[in-house]
């Protein structure tokens, strides 16, 4: 018992222990902090409308098809032969300073579609999801990836690694002196 004792206690007082645990303790709080920027409408989540993303056909001049976020889509110009419901499976268009708009339809019926639109630039990315009919959209979820989820998840490994740290020095002390004690006892 001694022997995995000291072990346990070099492990967890090595000097490498820190960046190995703190990067393991990332791949584990990163997915914990970005379910904290989801947003299911059905359990009344509001969606984040201004990273929303609403596709509709057709597009104006070249574009194969139109975007807008949600917050904008109300003061958007509406055209009578606007259509909420895409004629192609999924499509892509790149904006001015590196946005990407990708939209693809993830289940399609006679009269509404659930559509999946990603947008991506330099600082952030979402995700939306609704349900499309030919004169409106209905909000199903909404994910954004921000800068901050991983500043918030490097605080929390770090966190733990030096959780770690610590315990793994109090057992090093602790097995140092309890072979003292062993060592004096006749």
């Amino acid at each position: 018992m001694p022997g995995i004792l000291r072990n346990l206690s070099v492990i967890f007082g090595a000097v490498w222990f820190i960046p190995i645990s703190c990067t393991t303790g990332m791949f584990a709080a990163y997915p914990l902090v970005s379910q904290s920027y989801e947003r299911h409408m059905d359990k009344g989540d509001a969606p984040y409308s201004s990273l929303f993303y609403v596709v509709w056909q057709p597009g104006a001049g070249q574009d194969a098809f139109g975007f807008s976020t949600l917050a904008k889509l109300e003061s958007t110009e509406k055209s009578p032969a606007r259509s909420f419901i895409m004629g192609q499976p999924a499509g892509r268009l790149e904006g001015g300073r590196g946005d990407v708009y990708a939209y693809k339809i993830l289940s399609s019926g006679a009269t509404e579609q659930l559509i999946e639109v990603a947008y991506a630039n330099a600082t952030y990315a979402s995700v939306s999801r609704y349900r499309a009919t030919p004169t409106g959209i209905s909000p199903v979820f909404s994910k954004v990836s921000a800068p901050d989820i991983m500043i918030k998840a490097l605080l929390i490994a770090s966190g733990i690694a030096a959780g770690l740290f610590v315990a793994g020095r109090l057992m090093r002390r602790r097995i140092a002196r309890a072979r003292a004690e062993s060592a004096a006892a006749p």
